[in-house]
């Protein structure tokens, strides 16, 4: 099947070398993990709009953002990153520097079409596809890695899952979505009240999550 075929690690591999290199350049000897939903534009033949860049240590998330500001970009503070504007895309860097391996890196999203990913050391690259993000091509649904690592922030991963499937004409399983929402229904009201807050905060309003969310909670 040619879409599963996108995500093989020949094409991963070539797709994260080129983006990387046309951010920080082909003579970048450092270390950076390209990851998560940039590879998604893989399935669609679009070009993608930002870019996640992993610094694997504090040393190589210092470098990444050292070469991009003597790039003359500009940084903007978001939550838990700089971002940056390359060529009309926008670049982020996050603050956490860990884990050290690409593997774990992919471990620790919660949508395994996220679980995609390149390293780069010095101009050499090597891919890395979780199987469960081939599954989730080869099925045409949005699955989840479980249990969800990221299970504060799990609103947000069910309002991308949603998008992911609208954008691929996927559909989310029934099982997926109550994982998410077992999750949400199990915790006390403060956290989901805090939960809540996370969702808003993290701009993925929309697909019907927050207003679910608010009908479930324990106190109103």
């Amino acid at each position: 099947m040619a879409v599963v075929a996108a995500l093989d690690p020949l094409a991963v591999a070539e797709f994260g070398r080129r983006e990387i290199a046309s951010v920080l350049g082909e003579d970048f000897d450092g270390r950076v993990f390209l990851a998560g939903g940039a590879f998604r534009t893989l399935l669609t033949g679009r070009s993608p709009r930002d870019l996640d860049l992993w610094g694997p240590t504090p040393e190589d998330r210092d470098r990444i953002v050292a070469r991009l500001e003597a790039q003359g970009r500009r940084a903007a503070r978001h939550p838990f990153s700089d971002a940056f504007v390359v060529d009309g895309r926008d670049v982020e860097v996050p603050d956490m520097a860990e884990p050290p391996t690409l593997e774990e890196r992919l471990a620790r999203f919660d949508l395994a079409l996220s679980a995609v990913g390149v390293e780069w050391l010095a101009g050499a690259v090597r891919a890395g596809v979780h199987p469960l993000a081939m599954e989730s091509v080869e099925r045409r649904e949005v699955l989840l890695l479980k249990p969800l690592v990221n299970w504060r922030h799990c609103l947000s991963t069910l309002a991308r899952a949603r998008r992911y499937a609208e954008d691929l004409g996927y559909s989310v399983p029934a099982e997926e979505e109550a994982v998410v929402w077992r999750t949400f229904d199990e915790q006390h009201a403060d956290m989901q009240r805090g939960m809540i807050e996370r969702y808003e905060r993290a701009a993925m309003r929309g697909w019907g999550v927050g207003e679910e969310a608010e009908a479930r909670t324990h106190v109103r």
